[in-house]
């Protein structure tokens, strides 16, 4: 297999100043996520696009008018997900860029080529 994680990383494509993850993370009880400590704020490396048409037909919110864009890390970025053993129960990770918070929808994990891609939905439309 080829890794191109360091493309992701590359000063020709990444953010230069990279770009801020928020992550909450606590327990499921009778069905509601109980959060243990607030979110916590993370800088990750990456690049950041516009999501395509392509990507918007992978998600249900892809008919949305709000804006959505994918970024691209070595690092982990999570949806909403159960407690394992890899990663404690989260909602879904936001991340900003650019002034606008980003809800993250759907990962895709591309570890086997170096790099994970996210599609964020803004959370703010207009």
């Amino acid at each position: 297999m080829i890794n191109v994680g360091r493309i992701v990383n590359s000063r020709n494509f990444a953010q230069p100043k990279g770009f801020k993850v928020y992550r909450t993370t606590g327990e499921w009880v009778r069905g509601r996520f109980v959060t243990k400590t607030p979110e916590t704020p993370l800088l990750l490396q990456g690049t950041v696009t516009v999501a395509n048409s392509e990507d918007l037909e992978q998600v249900p919110e892809g008919d949305r008018v709000s804006g959505m864009m994918c970024f691209y890390s070595q690092q982990p970025i999570y949806v909403t997900r159960a407690e394992d053993e890899l990663s404690a129960a989260g909602i879904s990770d936001e991340i900003v860029w650019n002034g606008d918070r980003y809800r993250i929808v759907t990962v895709d994990p591309w570890q086997d080529f170096g790099y994970i891609k996210a599609i964020g939905v803004r959370m703010a439309g207009d």
